[in-house]
């Protein structure tokens, strides 16, 4: 059995996965790369056998070389190089991962870059850098023989193994083309930035609204329960799905309507994942067809379960040829999604027979330890990402599994066809520690997909690559509902949900076919206690703002507990990103009187809160832009009472400032009720400069304000609001104090 010999390579042992497998457990076990430990010694063959026989053959090979160290030096350089890697964690990846440790984000070893030293090492022998992997502390290379030895001399290199290549799941017989019922109409989208994180996806359009029509993908729904949970309010909203296949056709109309977080393709290194000069026409099929399957919006004619999911788009498999490039392929695409915030992973690949039979993996090495991509998917488990992954077209012989489905950390994925009968092609476990496989099945038979080839057709086709979107999908809504579920929560409730979980099998089916709504709702882990996800309604997504006051309106949310919910409305000005106003309401509409900058774009968004403080964010983000003439918050706040509220003077505030307002009164009283008061960013009050009733005010009026607080305290750095009420009604404006 062939083992890849490399320091700090990530060893998941079986006992481990056990204790994964128990509801409401986080891993909780100590990471055995959580402390410092002195560099492994270097191999005996620094050039493994297999990696020697390959070079002997006179061509490049793909393959590993592994460090023995990442430069630390001792117990205090190693916890400093982990403090500094986790400062660059994402604040997404920060909360995933927070949640699988009990509440509290802690870096780990894994966040650590390799050496740039070593890398720059390896390049200057001739080498051909691919991808550099913090988790294996290795690089992937393309070299020759004698490259290859100049590497293995290099004191910080520990061993050089090959590298695997990917077998796609290829569908199974015929596509057959399926008639739309109707021609979709595209909604207007915001083409992101490729290849880069979209601002935290505070760029996002708003919510797809439920379909009119299934068409012919209802059945593979229907079979999961998923149109059900859709009924039910979840979509898969505010989650985050990676994507690992061939390329993707953004164009068609089941895609065209996702919302895309980012996208890179690991084959040509770019920020591209489409089809592209270098490409077969055929490239982009699978992953095209995989996507439509887990989140397609094509209104009567294809529905994915989680169609208002966020995706992230990676091309990891090159359809030219299976030469040996695209094991570290898959590891980087994982290493990204982590690193960016994904919550789910779907990839409908699998490791086991490549074109050069000399790189077979062999079932022995199916143990959920060994081969690289398996390690690999386990990891992005333990970070709080479920990870979806056919089992592939290998069937009906038991023990026909491929990597990395034999991790016992994932979801695995058989097929079924509409009437639940196990389809023959459909791989079979046990993995070779004798672990039952697969977890659970989706209909992989007859399933509907989108042909990349023609933005308007959808087709049927077979195979494990179907049903595992489905199970992704699936993932997705259970994650909306249960954004407080550990990885393994997740996995347990789906599996305690389907069809044969009185008696799983060890080969088949698995637990068989999960319920995604008995999954949500009904297992022994409780059902859902957040609010449900809701909408915003107004302003519309890049509407113009050209008055003020502003009424901000949003759909209800509900608790599934019957509680009652608040929420908050959160007010962003962009470029730079800085929160204006943060207010608590317990409607589902609200007049902000505040002030608003002319010709500023702002992002709002609300959040739902229940009696215990679980959070609900609303599935939309919203951006809006103010006329050249929104700087004043002038209003009729009663019959013949006017009042405008002007910019401070200066701003921002060093050490005192004016505050002008006018206050135009022609009631029959001439008296109207006036205050004008002082806050910081938290909403607690810090000086009232007027209050009183006045007979207003005939023209532009000053109130000073010293910077000093009610007990004469100089103010800090930071910012404040000023808030005028007049006549029962308010108006605020934001300034800055910068001493």
């Amino acid at each position: 059995m062939q083992r890849i010999v490399g320091p700090r390579v990530p060893v998941v042992l079986s006992f481990l996965f056990s204790l994964w497998l128990l509801p409401g457990t986080s891993f909780a076990i100590e990471d055995p790369h959580a402390r410092y430990a002195p560099p492994l010694p270097r191999a005996g063959d620094v050039i493994s056998p297999a990696a020697a026989a390959r070079l002997s053959g006179g061509s490049t090979v793909a393959m590993w070389v592994y460090f023995a160290d990442k430069e630390e030096t001792d117990a205090r350089q190693f916890a400093r190089a982990v403090a500094q890697a986790g400062d660059r964690v994402t604040p997404a990846a920060r909360a995933r991962r927070a949640r699988e440790t009990g509440g509290k984000f802690v870096p780990d070893y894994y966040d650590v870059p390799v050496a740039t030293r070593y890398i720059d090492g390896v390049r200057s022998t001739g080498a051909t850098i691919r991808h550099a992997s913090r988790w294996l502390n290795a690089v992937s290379v393309e070299a020759d023989e004698a490259t290859a030895h100049r590497i293995a001399s290099l004191p910080y290199v520990s061993s050089i193994t090959v590298l695997r290549t990917s077998k796609r799941v290829e569908p199974i017989g015929a596509i057959v083309p399926i008639e739309t019922s109707t021609t979709s109409t595209p909604i207007p989208t915001r083409e992101l930035t490729a290849g880069a994180l979209s601002s935290s996806m505070q760029e996002m359009n708003a919510s797809l609204g439920p379909p009119a029509g299934f068409g012919s993908s209802i059945g593979q729904l229907t079979g999961i329960n998923a149109k059900a949970a859709q009924d039910s309010g979840y979509t898969g909203a505010g989650v985050m799905v990676a994507m690992f296949d061939t390329g993707f056709n953004k164009a068609h109309n089941a895609t065209v309507n996702l919302k895309r977080i980012a996208e890179f393709d690991f084959v040509f290194h770019d920020s591209e994942t489409a089809n592209q000069g270098n490409d077969v026409p055929s490239a982009w099929d699978h992953g095209t067809g995989t996507w439509s399957v887990l989140g397609g919006y094509y209104d009567g004619s294809l529905i994915g379960p989680a169609y208002n999911a966020s995706f992230l788009l990676a091309k990891t498999e090159d359809v030219r040829s299976e030469t040996p490039i695209e094991e570290d392929n898959w590891l980087a695409a994982v290493q990204w999604a982590d690193s960016i915030g994904a919550d789910v992973i779907s990839s409908s690949l699998a490791y086991m027979v490549f074109d050069d039979i000399s790189l077979n993996h062999t079932y022995s090495q199916l143990d959920g330890k060994t081969t690289t991509v398996t390690k690999a998917a386990a990891l992005a488990a333990r970070r709080g990402i479920v990870v979806s992954n056919a089992m592939a077209n290998s069937g009906p012989d038991p023990a026909t599994i491929q990597a990395p489905a034999d991790a016992d950390s994932i979801l695995s994925v058989g097929a079924v066809d509409a009437s639940n009968v196990i389809a023959g092609f459909s791989s079979r476990g046990p993995t070779f520690d004798g672990r039952g496989k697969p977890e659970v099945v989706a209909q992989g038979v007859n399933t509907t997909w989108a042909v990349a080839s023609s933005n308007s057709f959808v087709a049927a086709t077979s195979g494990t690559s179907l049903s595992t979107p489905l199970i992704g999908g699936a993932a997705a809504l259970v994650r909306e509902a249960h954004p407080e579920w550990t990885v393994q929560q997740v996995r347990f409730a789906l599996k305690k949900s389907g069809d044969k979980a009185a008696s799983p099998d060890s080969t088949t089916y698995g637990w068989g076919r999960p319920d995604v709504v008995k999954a949500i709702y009904g297992t022994t882990l409780g059902g859902p206690i957040y609010p449900k996800p809701f909408n915003l309604v107004a302003p519309t997504n890049n509407s113009a703002v050209t008055t003020t006051p502003v009424l901000f309106r949003w759909r209800r949310s509900v608790d599934p507990n019957g509680d009652p919910v608040t929420y908050h409305l959160i007010l962003t000005r962009t470029s730079p990103d800085s929160v204006v106003y943060d207010i608590p309401t317990t409607d589902t509409t609200y007049s902000f009187p505040g002030y608003l900058g002319p010709s500023k774009t702002y992002r709002w968004t609300v959040t739902a809160r229940d009696p215990g403080n679980h959070v609900r964010p609303s599935r939309d983000q919203f951006q809006f832009q103010t006329g050249a003439s929104t700087d004043v918050t002038v209003a009729e706040t009663a019959p013949g009472v006017r009042v405008a509220l002007y910019p401070n003077r200066p701003n921002p505030v060093s050490s005192s400032t004016l505050i002008p307002f006018a206050i135009a009164n022609g009631s029959a009283t001439g008296m109207v009720d006036v205050t004008l008061r002082i806050f910081d960013a938290n909403g607690r009050l810090v000086r009232t400069l007027l209050n009183g009733i006045c007979e207003g005010y005939p023209a532009t009026s000053f109130s000073k304000w010293d910077g000093k607080d009610q007990n004469g305290r100089r103010v800090s750095s930071g910012i404040y609001y000023y808030r005028l009420t007049a006549a029962g009604q308010e108006y605020t404006r934001r300034m800055a104090v910068l001493r």
